[in-house]
């Protein structure tokens, strides 16, 4: 009996340790976005919302939501990169993939200091990225 009490205390405090691991979060779906289909676009919707992101400064409630909407339009921009292009820059659009959905995780559920992290390392792919263009 001692055993299985152990067990479930056990298993219960894993289950905690592993659903609070941010990296496990799933983002929730709340809009439908149009794929991008075109390089061009894909430039100009990833400026633009880099742009509309950058000048959100207090990172407030109604900010964070802001972000977390513009986040659906860039992770399509991106993802059109990831699947058109190769090498080098597919690569730092794979990472950028990463953290825009870090952004979108966070701003969703509005994690203030979360966010302004990955913002943080977003512009800095976001900066090397779009010199290339």
């Amino acid at each position: 009996m001692k055993k299985l009490v152990l067990i479930i205390f056990s298993l219960a405090f894993a289950l905690q340790v592993m659903a609070s691991d941010e990296s496990k979060e799933e983002a929730v779906q709340h809009l439908k976005i149009a794929d991008v289909t075109s390089m061009k676009d894909a430039k100009k919707i990833f400026i633009e919302k880099t742009s509309e992101i950058k000048s959100k400064k207090k990172l407030d409630q109604v900010e964070l939501q802001q972000i977390h909407i513009i986040t659906y339009s860039l992770e399509k921009s991106v993802a059109y990169f990831v699947e058109n292009l190769k090498g080098e820059r597919q690569e730092l659009a794979k990472k950028i993939a990463i953290v825009v959905e870090d952004i979108h995780i966070s701003s969703e559920n509005s994690r203030q200091e979360m966010t302004e992290s990955h913002l943080n390392k977003y512009f800095d792919l976001a900066e090397k990225f779009i010199s290339g263009f």
